[in-house]
């Protein structure tokens, strides 16, 4: 009960691993346009949306490939300040 997870040493990582969940909602969102415009029969508009689907999940995937290995090279980080109990003088 006493462990805790330790904090990523590096904010970048979690900003590419949230542009990487941005762009997979995007990817998502995108699909359901281009479903929804190849029932309405708008090929136009269900090419454009499906592209974007395809760019946004390539670019997920890229987003959470760096972060992952961002992660892998970090070292282990020594605790916080706030996290070190203070010994008995």
């Amino acid at each position: 009960m006493g462990e805790r997870t330790t904090a990523p040493a590096d904010p970048t990582t979690e900003a590419v691993a949230t542009a990487g969940l941005f762009s997979l909602f995007t990817a998502v969102i995108a699909v359901a346009v281009c479903l929804a415009s190849l029932g309405a029969s708008d090929l136009g508009m269900a090419t454009v949306s499906g592209v974007v689907a395809g760019l946004s999940f390539v670019t997920s995937i890229i987003c959470f490939g760096v972060q992952a290995r961002e992660r892998a090279v970090q070292p282990e980080a020594a605790p916080a300040p706030a996290q070190l109990v203070p010994s008995a003088a």
